[in-house]
Parts: structure tokens; C-alpha cells; sequence
């Protein structure tokens, strides 16, 4: 883990809370409802397959394969599952869609791993990983099927974000075909509850040792040190 991360930071004093140690993680279902355009994502949590000819579904009693014009999705428990975000590319066009006037820096990765697992309760499961980007058009296999996957892969059209996740949960959420499958032919408008957008701040001990506040200047935005 060489590269960098990335968080930035629409207010100074949450940069400075995270160079604290305070790690603010969200329910996957928090992204699935978020109308900001550069967090929210209706498929979030989702793997989405429809490929462009159409799924073709065969029929083993009769014989005969034909298409259908429906994709075959499959979702993890969102609310179940709390995500840390960050980027591994530093860059003005992403300061400026977060609205960030702050960036911090992580410049060791793996320790970061390590005092958030320690933080974590012993029981919980833990991922950290860099986010991979896949066509609807792919063939979703393994994927559908792997919880911690879905969590950490979004559509291509996310992909200039280079985003890299800490990932986690405290129930069975993430064990292996912990999913919901459905075909899906036209997808109805995401509906949250507020119960399933609460955060969950984990204390992780002082970040300054591993951390660096960079300065974020786009147009007229105010520079921070």
C-alpha cells in the first residue's frame, strides 16, 4: 500500500476532527438516498448486471433460451454495513464536487487499517480496500455473490474517483451469498428510512503521525494550512 489516501473535507473543523482520530463511517443506505450528485448512488450496495442484448433465460423444460429487456441485481443489507470514504488521487475537479475546503492526507495505509480494526469490536468484520469499477454489461460472476464485494465496487461511470473504502460490519452482513437477488425491469425511486442513515464515529486515537492537512484551491476558494 504505497499510494496515498485522500479525504476531503467540505469544513475545517471535520478535517480536524479526523486528524483526531474521529472516523466518521455511513450506512451503505445512506448513499442509496444522498441527493448530493458526487456521494449519492441509487446503486450503492447493488450489483447491477443487464447487458445490452438482454438477459437470456433458459428454459430447461422446454428446451428454448430467449432474452428478456430486465437486469439481474443483486443487493447486500445496506443498513447493515457502514463505509469510510476516501480517494486515492489528490485533484482540484475533486475538491471542487465535494465542496472541500479542507484535504487530509493518509500517507500510511496500513496502519490505518490496523487502528481501525483495533477499534472495531472483536466480533465485527473488517475490509479495506480500493474500489473496483465494472460495465453493467459484465458478467457479475463472482460478485453477486460475494457481500464485501458488492460494498467495495460501483458502476464505471464512478471510476474517475479512485475511490478506496474501510468497510465493516457487527451482524452476518457480509458473509459469503448474504444477498438479495431480484430481476428488475424498471427501477423504482430509492425510498430510506432515517433510521437506516444514522453514522457511527469510530475513535481510532490520533491520526497526526500517519496525516498531513493539505491545501485545497480551486477558483476563488479559501486555501487552508
Amino acid at each position: 500500500m504505497r499510494h496515498s489516501l485522500y479525504k476531503y473535507f467540505d469544513h475545517l473543523k471535520w478535517a480536524e476532527k479526523f486528524l483526531e482520530g474521529e472516523m466518521l463511517f455511513r450506512r451503505l443506505s445512506y448513499f442509496r438516498g444522498c441527493e448530493d450528485e458526487a456521494r449519492g448512488d441509487e446503486y450503492e450496495g447493488t450489483s447491477s448486471y443487464s447487458p445490452e442484448e438482454g438477459l437470456q433465460i433458459t428454459n430447461h423444460t422446454q428446451g428454448t433460451q430467449f432474452t428478456i429487456p430486465w437486469s439481474f441485481e443483486s443487493s447486500v443489507k445496506w443498513h447493515e454495513i457502514l463505509v469510510f470514504c476516501a480517494s486515492r488521487r489528490f485533484g482540484y475537479d475533486l475538491a471542487k464536487e465535494f465542496n472541500a475546503v479542507a484535504c487530509v492526507e493518509v500517507t500510511k495505509i496500513r496502519a490505518l487499517c490496523e487502528r481501525v480494526r483495533a477499534a472495531l469490536p472483536s466480533t465485527a468484520t473488517f475490509k479495506a480496500s480500493r474500489v473496483a469499477y465494472y460495465a453493467q454489461s459484465a458478467n457479475p460472476t463472482p460478485r453477486w455473490a460475494l457481500p464485501e464485494i458488492i460494498a467495495t465496487s460501483k458502476l464505471e461511470k464512478w471510476a474517475y474517483q479512485d475511490e478506496f473504502r474501510f468497510v465493516f460490519s457487527v451482524t452476518d452482513a457480509l458473509t459469503f451469498q448474504n444477498v438479495n437477488t431480484q430481476l428488475v425491469r424498471r427501477r423504482a425511486p430509492i425510498q430510506t428510512k432515517p433510521e437506516e442513515h444514522l453514522t457511527h464515529p469510530l475513535q481510532v486515537g490520533s491520526l497526526r503521525d500517519i496525516c498531513r492537512l493539505r491545501e485545497v484551491a480551486y477558483q476563488s476558494a479559501t486555501t487552508v494550512s
